[in-house]
C-alpha cells in the first residue's frame, strides 16, 4: 500500500504547489487577505535600500543636526554622516529585532546630550586629580612593589609627561584617552605587585574607574536608532503601499498570531494538508513560527523539515542555525540520509576522519556529526598524475614556527597556481586523468575549482594565475562595474569627448589605461602641436557623433580607432577590462534615453562611481567569458555543487568577530551587546567559528576526485614570540588541535596523526614559476558548410493590405505594381483608402465633399482625429497652422473646424453614443497588433471561413493570396469604452457623392465590400478580442466585446442620422472559429450563418 501510494505521488508530482518560503507567504496572504487583514493591492519592492537610506537620513537630521558642536564633534568620531550608521544598522533592519543588552529602551533613557556630560565629567575629574598630584606619582610607585621592569626608569617618567600634557588641557573636546593611562588604574597596578604591596591611592581608583566605562555614544545612539529606523521604514512602506520580502514573512507570521489567527491557519492547512520545507538549516525564526503556527499539533495535516545543519552557512542573510536546532527538538522522528552520491571512497573517508577527530566537530553538540559512506557508483573513481592515483585529501603545509596572513596568503596562491599550471601542462599530454566507470578524461582546466571566501582572495589567486599565463574567471563577482578602473577611465574619456580644447582633460584621457600613452609619448605630444590638434580634431569629432548617434556608437568609433579592444585582449586580464568597458556603455546608452544633455550623462556617470549600488543587478559585473577557464568560486555560492578537484588554499584564513550579535544558550534568543563586552563577544565569536566550522564542511564536500587545502602556523598580530600560533581560531585548526591553542609542532604531530592512504600532507618548497605552454595543436583548415536544406520562406509578416491582395511571387508578398499593400505595411498611418481614387486638388472651401481627396489628404484627417480631444473647441488658428504644414490651404480651417465638430457630437446609435461623450482616458488610438498565423494559412480557408459567418464577406469575391504562416500586423484607429463594452472605430476618408446623402447603409456596404473592409474589421476584431482576453480577468466576448464603427467622415451629417456610420457586431462563433484557424486549429464544418446584427 504506501508503495503505492508514493507511485502515485510521483506521477502527481507536477500537481504540487512548489514555492519558496516568500513565494508562498505572498501567495497565502493575497487568497486570504480578510483572514490576514491586509491591502489587496500593494506593490513588492526587490529593494529597500534607498528607503533604508531616507529613513537613516531622517533619523540624523532630528537627532543629530540639532546637537551642539561639541556633542556632534563626538558623533562625528563615530559616524562621519547617515550612511556609515546605515552600514553598522543595517544587519539589524531585517528579520526580528535583536534583544538589545545594557541599554533599557524606554523614555526614561539617558540622552546623548546627557552621555556626553558624563562622559567629559569623568574625564575632567580624572584630569584634575592628575593636575594635583602628578608629581607625586612617580615616588608612589617606586616606593612600592610593583615590577621595575614592568615600569622601569626608562619609561615611567615618559608615560608620566604624556598624561600631565593631556590632564593640562583644561577643555575637553575628545573622548581619547591616553593609551599610558590604563597603567596607573589600581587594577593594573595590583596585578603589576609581584614584589610587595601596590600603592593605592583616589587618583589609581579614579584612573580604573574612568578606563572601565563606556566612553562614547554609540550605544545611546545605536539604542535608539535600530528600533526607531526600523519603525519608519515600516511606517513609510505603508503609507506608500508598499510590501518587501520580509514583509511577506512579517504579515503573515503577525496575521497568524493575532485574534482569528486560527481561522487562518486552517484555511491554509485545508489547502495545502501537508508541507515539506527543503533547506530548512537555512531558515529563520519567523519562518519556522509560521509554520509551526500553521501545522503544529493537528493530526490531520503533516510538517517535514528537510536540511543539514553542517550547511548551514548563510548567517550574513538571516538565516539562523538555533532555528533548526530548536526546530529539531521539538519534533519526535528524524530520518538521516547516510549515502554521499557526489564523492570519490577516499574522499567520503578522509572527511569522515577529519571532523570524526572531535566531539564536538561543529561547536554545538546539537548538531552532531554521523559519518556516511560513499555511493557504489563512484568505487572507481581516481585522479591519476604521471600514472600514480592522488590522494583524495592533501594538506599544503607551510614549514617554519610562524607565518603572518599576508605571507600565508602569498605562498598559498602561488603554490596553488604553480600546481594548476603542473596538472594543466601533465593533462595537456594525458597524464593527469580523471578515471570514472573505467573511462579515463585528461584535466583541463574546467575541471579544476579554487573555493575562496571573499572577492579580496579571488584577486590573488587570479593574480597568482595570470603570472603563470593562466586564465581565469571569478563565477562570484558582485561587485559593481562603476567600481573598476574602467568607469574611470571611461569617465575621463567622456570628459575628453565634451571639452577636447582643455588640454588637462584631454591629456587625462590619452593617459588613461584606455589609449595607454606613457609619459613620454604625452610630453612628445606636448611638443608637438601639429598632432595634438589633431587629437583634439578627432575627439571633437567624437562628440558630434555621440549627439547624433549616441554615447555607444560613439564609444565604439573610439575604440575602433585606436584599437583598444585588441590592445586590451593582447593583456592577461584583457576579457574582463573589455566586459565592464562594453558594460558601462550600454548602461550609459539606457541612461542617456532618461537624460537631457551629455553633461548630465557625465554627471550620473560621476554619481555612480562616487556611490556605486552592488545590490543593482544591472550594475554587477557580468561573466567575462564560459570558455574553458579555471574557475574560482566562494564557498557560499559552491553550496550544492560539485567539482572534480577543488583548491582550498586559504583555509586558515578567518576574521575574528567584531560586533557582539549572539545568541542565549537557552531559549536561542539573539542578542546584541553593543557595549562589545568581552563575555558577549566571545559568545559571537563561538558563534562565528562554529559557522567557519559549517562552511569548512561545504567546502570539502564539494569534490568529487580530491582536494588541496592550504595549512600553516597562522600568526595574527604580534604574537610571534610566544611560539603560540592562532591556528585553533579558524575551522581547520580547531579540527586538527582539538580547538587547544598550541605551536607549530602541535599543528605537525595533528596532521601526522591523520595521515594514510587518503590524507597526504606536501611541505611546501621553494617553486618555479616559469609560464604555463599550452600546447598548439595543428591548425584546422575551416570551410565554409554547404546548405542543402530547403528555405521554408513562406513564413512572413503580413497585413490586411496583404491578404486583400492576389500575389504570385513566392517569398515577395507584391507584385504588379501593386505597392498600396507594401506603403501600409511600411507605414500604417498613411491613408490608403480611396483606392482607385484619382487625387483631387484645391477647390472653393464650399463644402466637405470639396476638400481634396487621396491618400495624402486622407492621412491628413487621421492625423488631425488622433491628437484632438473630441470634447474640446477646436482653435481655428491652430488649424490653419496644421494645414499649412501639410501644404494645404488655410481656406479650409473654418470649415474642418465645423467638420469635426459635427463628427463628434453626432450620435453614432439609438442611444445618442457621442465621440464628444468618450473620456479621454477610455480612448485608445493606433494600437498597434501582431496575431500570430501560427500554421500555414490558405486563402481558401479563410474566404470559407468569413464567408460562412459574415453575410458582407459572402458577397465577395475570394481572397487570393499566397499561402502564408508567420504574424499578421495592424494598426486600430481608435478603440473606446462606453457603459462596460468595448468599440473598434476606423476612419474612410472615401469619397462617395456630393451630399451626405450619397452616404446611406447601402452604398456603404458597397465601399465595404469594394476594399474588403470586411476583413479588415474581422481582422480588428479578433485583435482586440485577444488582446482584452490578456487584460480582463473575467473576459467575456458577449460582455464585454461592444462592436465596430467605420466611420465614412465626409457623410457624417447631423441632418442624416446614420449616414456615414457603418456599425457591425461580428457574433462570437465567429470569432472563436477565426481565433481557432490562425492558430492553426481544425475547424468544424459548421454550415450555420450568422446574419448581420447592427450595433
Amino acid at each position: 500500500m504506501a508503495a503505492q501510494w508514493l507511485l502515485e505521488a510521483e506521477r502527481q508530482m507536477d500537481e504540487a504547489a512548489i514555492y519558496t518560503i516568500h513565494g508562498f507567504c505572498q501567495r497565502m496572504l493575497a487568497n486570504n487577505a480578510f483572514e490576514s487583514g491586509v491591502l489587496f493591492e500593494q506593490v513588492l519592492i526587490q529593494d529597500e535600500y534607498e528607503l533604508k537610506k531616507r529613513v537613516c537620513a531622517d533619523f540624523w537630521r532630528r537627532h543629530c543636526y540639532p546637537l551642539s558642536y561639541e556633542v556632534a564633534s563626538a558623533v562625528n568620531e563615530i559616524w562621519t554622516g547617515p550612511e556609515q550608521l546605515l552600514y553598522e544598522i543595517q544587519p539589524y533592519l531585517q528579520g526580528e529585532i535583536p534583544e538589545i543588552q545594557g541599554v533599557a529602551l524606554d523614555t526614561e533613557q539617558e540622552s546623548v546630550e546627557q552621555r556626553h556630560q558624563t562622559v567629559i565629567n569623568a574625564i575632567n575629574k580624572v584630569k584634575e586629580r592628575w593636575r594635583e598630584h602628578h608629581h607625586e606619582v612617580e615616588s608612589w610607585i617606586s616606593a612600592s612593589g610593583v615590577d621595575k621592569r614592568s615600569y622601569s626608569s626608562r619609561n615611567l617618567p615618559k608615560w608620566i609627561e604624556e598624561i600631565t600634557i593631556w590632564a593640562s588641557i583644561v577643555e575637553t573636546n575628545s573622548y581619547l584617552l591616553p593609551d599610558c593611562l590604563v597603567r596607573f588604574s589600581q587594577q593594573t597596578l595590583n596585578e603589576k605587585a609581584s614584589k610587595g604591596p601596590a600603592p593605592e591611592h583616589i587618583l589609581f581608583t579614579e584612573i580604573e574607574v574612568l578606563c572601565k566605562q563606556s566612553l562614547t555614544l554609540r550605544d545611546v545612539i545605536l539604542a535608539n536608532a535600530i528600533p526607531e529606523i526600523r519603525q519608519g521604514i515600516e511606517n513609510e512602506k505603508i503609507r506608500r503601499g508598499e510590501m518587501g520580502f520580509d514583509d511577506l514573512l512579517t504579515r503573515l507570521d503577525k496575521a497568524l498570531r493575532r485574534e482569528g489567527g486560527d481561522l487562518l491557519a486552517q484555511a491554509i492547512r485545508q489547502r495545502y494538508p501537508v508541507a515539506m520545507i527543503d533547506e530548512f538549516q537555512d531558515t529563520d525564526p519567523q519562518q519556522y513560527r509560521i509554520f509551526n503556527a500553521i501545522y503544529h499539533d493537528y493530526e490531520d495535516s503533516g510538517l517535514l523539515f528537510i536540511g543539514d545543519p553542517k550547511q548551514a552557512i548563510y548567517a550574513f542573510r538571516g538565516a539562523d542555525i538555533f532555528t533548526y536546532i530548536q526546530a529539531r527538538q521539538q519534533t519526535s522522528h528524524h530520518y538521516t540520509l547516510n549515502t554521499n552520491w557526489r564523492s570519490a571512497p577516499g574522499m567520503v573517508s578522509a572527511v569522515n576522519k577529519l571532523f570524526s577527530r572531535s566531539n564536538a566537530p561543529f561547536l554545538f553538540t546539537h548538531i552532531p556529526f554521523i559519518e556516511v559512506s560513499s555511493a557504489e557508483k563512484n568505487q572507481n573513481m581516481a585522479f591519476v598524475y604521471h600514472n600514480k592515483p592522488v590522494a583524495p585529501f592533501n594538506f599544503w603545509l607551510v614549514d617554519g614556527d610562524s607565518i603572518s596572513t599576508g605571507n600565508y596568503e602569498q605562498v598559498m596562491a602561488t603554490q596553488c597556481a604553480v600546481q594548476i599550471r603542473d596538472w594543466l601542462s601533465a593533462g595537456a599530454q594525458d597524464q593527469a586523468c580523471l578515471v570514472r566507470h573505467g573511462k579515463k578524461i585528461s584535466v583541463t582546466s574546467s575541471d579544476i575549482m579554487v573555493l575562496v571566501r571573499s572577492r579580496r582572495e579571488a584577486l590573488l589567486i587570479r593574480d597568482a594565475l595570470n603570472l603563470l599565463s593562466i586564465q581565469s574567471v571569478f563565477l562570484s563577482n558582485r561587485e559593481s562595474v562603476f567600481e573598476t578602473n574602467e568607469a574611470k577611465d571611461l569617465l575621463w574619456l567622456l570628459q575628453a569627448v565634451v571639452t577636447p580644447e582643455k588640454e588637462r582633460v584631454l591629456r587625462a584621457s590619452l593617459a588613461s589605461a584606455l589609449f595607454g600613452f606613457s609619459a613620454k609619448q604625452i610630453d612628445e605630444l606636448n611638443l608637438d602641436e601639429q598632432r595634438w590638434n589633431r587629437y583634439v580634431e578627432q575627439f571633437a569629432d567624437y562628440f558630434l557623433l555621440w549627439q547624433k548617434r549616441g554615447v555607444l556608437p560613439m564609444l565604439r568609433k573610439v575604440m575602433i580607432d585606436n584599437h583598444i579592444a585588441e590592445n586590451l585582449l593582447a593583456s592577461v586580464d584583457g576579457e574582463r577590462r573589455l566586459t565592464d568597458i562594453m558594460h558601462i556603455g550600454e548602461l550609459l546608452q539606457e541612461t542617456a534615453l532618461l537624460l537631457d544633455s551629455e553633461h548630465g550623462l557625465i554627471r550620473w556617470l560621476a554619481q555612480q562611481i562616487s556611490h556605486p549600488d552592488a545590490q543593482s543587478e544591472s550594475q554587477q559585473m557580468r561573466l567575462e567569458s564560459d570558455r574553458n577557464l579555471v574557475r574560482i568560486c566562494t564557498i557560499h555560492k559552491s553550496k550544492g555543487l560539485e567539482y572534480p578537484i577543488v583548491c582550498l588554499p586559504f583555509a586558515c584564513n578567518y576574521q575574528e568577530q567584531k560586533g557582539a550579535l549572539y545568541h542565549d544558550r537557552e531559549k536561542f534568543h539573539a542578542k546584541l551587546d553593543i557595549f562589545n563586552q568581552p563575555e558577549s563577544l566571545r559568545l559571537a565569536d563561538e558563534e562565528r567559528l562554529a559557522e567557519d566550522l559549517r562552511l569548512l564542511y561545504v567546502a570539502l564536500t564539494r569534490s568529487e576526485f580530491c582536494c588541496y587545502v592550504g595549512v600553516a602556523p597562522l600568526v595574527k598580530g604580534n604574537r610571534r614570540k610566544s611560539g603560540l600560533t592562532d591556528l585553533h581560531k579558524n575551522a581547520l585548526g580547531y579540527l586538527l588541535q582539538h580547538g587547544k591553542e598550541g605551536d607549530s609542532e602541535l599543528l605537525h604531530q595533528s596532521i601526522n596523526e591523520l595521515l594514510d592512504d587518503n590524507i597526504k600532507v606536501t611541505t611546501l618548497e621553494d617553486v618555479s614559476l616559469h609560464r604555463y605552454q599550452p600546447i598548439l595543436l595543428p591548425e584546422v583548415k575551416l570551410e565554409a558548410a554547404v546548405f542543402k536544406r530547403k528555405i521554408q520562406d513562406n513564413w512572413r509578416i503580413t497585413s490586411y493590405s496583404g491578404l486583400t491582395y492576389q500575389h504570385s511571387n513566392r517569398g515577395f508578398q507584391y507584385e504588379n505594381g501593386d505597392i498600396e499593400a507594401l506603403v501600409q505595411s511600411i507605414a500604417p498611418g498613411l491613408d490608403t483608402d480611396a483606392k482607385g481614387e484619382k487625387a483631387v486638388g484645391e477647390t472653393q472651401a464650399t463644402s466637405i465633399h470639396h476638400f481634396p481627396r487621396g491618400a495624402v489628404a486622407g492621412t491628413f484627417l487621421h492625423e488631425l482625429l488622433e491628437v484632438l480631444d473630441f470634447s474640446q473647441p477646436i482653435d481655428e488658428v491652430w488649424m490653419q497652422e496644421q494645414l499649412s504644414a501639410q501644404g494645404f490651404d488655410q481656406k479650409w480651417a473654418a470649415l474642418l473646424v465645423e467638420w469635426m465638430e459635427t463628427l463628434f457630437h453626432t450620435p453614432l446609435n439609438a442611444q445618442g453614443l457621442c465621440l464628444a461623450d468618450i473620456p479621454q482616458n477610455q480612448q485608445l488610438d493606433e494600437l498597434q497588433f501582431y496575431i500570430p498565423i501560427e500554421k500555414e494559412m490558405s486563402a481558401a480557408k479563410l474566404t470559407t471561413l468569413i464567408n460562412r459567418y459574415d453575410p458582407l464577406s459572402a458577397q465577395c469575391s475570394a481572397l487570393q493570396f499566397q499561402q502564408v504562416q508567420g504574424m499578421l500586423k495592424g494598426f486600430i484607429d481608435l478603440v473606446f469604452l462606453w457603459e462596460g463594452k468595448y468599440y473598434v472605430v476606423d476612419y474612410k476618408s472615401n469619397w462617395l457623392g456630393e451630399s451626405s446623402e450619397d452616404y446611406t447603409q447601402e452604398a456603404m456596404a458597397n465601399a465595404m465590400m469594394d476594399h474588403r473592409y470586411d476583413l479588415q474589421y474581422q481582422l480588428y476584431t479578433l485583435a482586440l478580442h485577444r488582446f482584452l482576453q490578456q487584460r480582463i480577468p473575467d473576459y467575456d466576448y458577449k460582455r464585454h466585446f461592444g462592436g465596430i464603427y467605420y466611420l465614412f467622415l465626409r457623410g457624417i451629417d447631423a441632418k442624416h442620422p446614420g449616414n456615414g456610420v457603418y456599425a457591425f457586431l461580428p457574433k462570437e462563433d465567429f470569432v472563436l472559429a477565426l481565433d481557432a484557424l490562425f492558430k492553426g486549429e481544425d475547424i468544424t464544418s459548421n454550415s450555420e450563418t450568422t446574419s448581420e446584427k447592427k450595433v
